[in-house]
């Protein structure tokens, strides 16, 4: 493997890394589980490119720069609020948490709803796994896991983390909780201005019946190695080929068929059908018997 690929390509453990994202109280009503949060994503070294001046290659530097005492390093920036022209007032890490409650601390759930409640566009795509922290938290936590198991519920919540207030979705898998990070609610826009824009134009019974064959047979298990980003490694083979001083050649493009809906439907469905189709084993030949010799 190259350099390259090695920076780009990571193993994923299978047991949580030994340094957790968070740690405190999951709370629900007056039961408290001491738990750790750990990401469920890992987070892989990718191909960095470095800027450089066009005309003499040399690389960009970028320093943190003052006006009235020029270069400043990193120890001494400090993080500031506005709140006048010209008028700041300083705020030192720690502060902000002093400000919190242990019970703001904590993760509380306060609401369980039906997962369709949940609009995808408010999850933020952080999902934290967690684990029950000592050996007296574990009842709990099954308890709980099997419980939101068995009424297929989630749970709403707000947690503290890296001085920000976050609403979470707690969900059980196989009795192993997960929280997932969700949108500020002011930042969600909503559906139902793009859901006007929408013509009230009705698909008839046959072109509803030919969707649902087409779902129907591109449906099964999932193949999770088919969705992997490989923009590293086009990345790579386009690096290996300038620096080798190879011509970089485009792949050929397919051509698109514009086709009207019903007939793109039944191609498509023909098509999909056909590659869900068990191939079928070629029957084995029998073997062909010699011709006996006549004795003379």
């Amino acid at each position: 493997m190259s350099k390259l690929s090695s920076q780009a390509v990571t193993d994923v453990p299978a047991t949580p890394s030994a340094r957790a994202s968070w740690s405190g109280l999951l709370r629900l009503s007056l039961v408290a589980v001491p738990v750790k949060a750990y990401p469920a994503v890992a987070t892989s070294e990718s191909v960095h490119l470095n800027q450089l001046h066009r005309d003499c290659d040399q690389r960009i530097g970028y320093q943190k720069h003052c006006p009235v005492h020029g270069r400043v390093e990193a120890a001494e920036i400090v993080k500031a609020y506005q709140y006048a022209p010209d008028q700041y007032v300083t705020i030192e890490p720690d502060e902000l948490e002093k400000t919190r409650s242990a019970k703001d601390k904590a993760l509380n759930l306060e609401q369980f709803v039906e997962p369709e409640q949940i609009e995808p566009a408010r999850l933020s795509g952080r999902t934290l796994y967690l684990l029950p922290h000592g050996v007296a938290a574990h009842r709990p936590y099954r308890v709980l896991a099997e419980a939101l198991q068995q009424r297929g519920r989630w749970a709403l919540g707000r947690v503290s983390m890296s001085g920000h207030r976050y609403g979470v979705v707690v969900r059980a898998d196989d009795s192993l909780l997960s929280m997932s990070m969700l949108h500020d609610p002011a930042q969600v826009r909503s559906a139902v201005g793009f859901r006007g824009q929408l013509r009230d134009e009705a698909a008839s019974d046959e072109e509803r019946n030919l969707a649902t064959m087409l779902i129907d047979a591109s449906s099964g298990p999932i193949d999770w190695t088919a969705y992997r980003d490989d923009a590293a490694a086009q990345l790579e083979q386009l690096v290996e080929a300038k620096v080798a001083g190879r011509e970089v050649i485009e792949p050929d493009e397919e051509p698109v068929q514009v086709l009207q809906l019903m007939d793109a439907l039944k191609k498509s469905v023909d098509a999909a059908q056909k590659s869900q189709r068990p191939r079928r084993a070629k029957p084995k030949q029998k073997p062909k018997r010699s011709a006996r010799r006549k004795s003379a």
